[in-house]
């Protein structure tokens, strides 16, 4: 290997490495396709080996690739790091920060940072989560959003992780419903049709996420996009339906309902933070996880 090596060289690797992919590593970078396969080239011939083999449409990283970036990894991201801590994080500074949150905790979070009058010029928008957690991870891969809040621990260990909030999942039902009142047993919780919700990656209906106990089926009144349709459902009709603690006391009042505690041992729905670890010690990062954190 030639003594000099130009970073930029493993910069471009290390994007490659991490997205498994020359067309969106080329997107992350705003570089072309041929570009970032002329980079890896020279790589490969400075190096002496190779670096990627195809398999099916997609490629993968050799055992030196594999090699290469657990060593050199951690290095650039503690230098990003010490070029954040320079720079600085101004909140005078006009900026736009990208946060995906689900359902819950837009409704929740969003008149939180309408209501902040200590944001400086910056702003959150906030973004409903990808339906999956591979297509929710390449975002934020891909700095299309800074972090993102939503149920459950994601494991990849290329992202961070803080608990967030504790949110509790919980039965509505209209207050002059003719057969429950104020509590529920799980006879009476599996006679009434139910309005669910129409699957998301984190699904408040998924049993796995507020119980232990593995649920009967139940039967369907009909099936909806959101949480607050189905509030608007259940509050005139017969049917009952789950969902976040959280939203059912800001909407109970609007939608006339009642707020019952599940006939099962409940779980808490455990809402978690996540970032991509290069911004762990980043200024900026850190203040909106702060600023977010403060809200709740």
């Amino acid at each position: 290997m030639k003594s000099k090596l130009d970073l930029n060289l493993l910069i471009v690797f290390l994007e490659v490495y991490r997205l498994r992919s020359i067309t969106l590593a080329s997107e992350s970078l705003g570089l072309t396709q041929p570009g970032v396969s002329g980079v890896l080239k020279r790589l490969q011939a400075q190096l002496g080996t190779a670096l990627f083999v195809r398999e099916g449409r997609g490629i993968s990283p050799t055992y030196a690739a594999i090699q290469l970036a657990s060593e050199i990894e951690p290095a650039f991201t503690k230098v990003e790091s010490a070029l954040g801590n320079v720079t600085g994080f101004d909140i005078q500074a006009h900026r736009i920060f990208t946060v995906y949150v689900n359902e819950a905790m837009m409704h929740i979070v969003r008149p939180k940072i309408e209501a902040d009058e200590t944001m400086g010029n910056c702003s959150i928008q906030l973004h409903l989560t990808p339906n999956n957690e591979e297509e929710l991870l390449h975002q934020l891969s891909l700095h299309k959003a800074e972090l993102a809040i939503d149920l459950g621990h994601l494991s990849n260990p290329s992202y961070s992780y803080n608990a967030f909030y504790d949110d509790v999942a919980v039965m509505v039902c209209r207050k002059d419903h003719p057969n429950i009142q104020k509590t529920v047993t799980r006879e009476q919780f599996y006679a009434e049709k139910q309005v669910l919700i129409q699957r998301r990656r984190t699904d408040l209906l998924e049993a796995n996420y507020f119980t232990e106990e593995s649920l009967i089926p139940r039967e369907l009144s009909c099936e909806c996009a959101s949480m607050i349709s189905m509030m608007a459902l259940v509050s005139d009709s017969d049917s009952v339906g789950i969902t976040s603690g959280l939203l059912a006391k800001k909407y109970a009042k609007h939608f006339n309902l009642q707020i019952i505690s599940l006939p099962f041992i409940s779980k808490p729905l455990k809402h978690f933070m996540v970032w991509h670890k290069r911004n762990d010690h980043n200024p900026a990062n850190k203040w909106l996880r702060s600023k977010l954190s403060s809200m709740l």
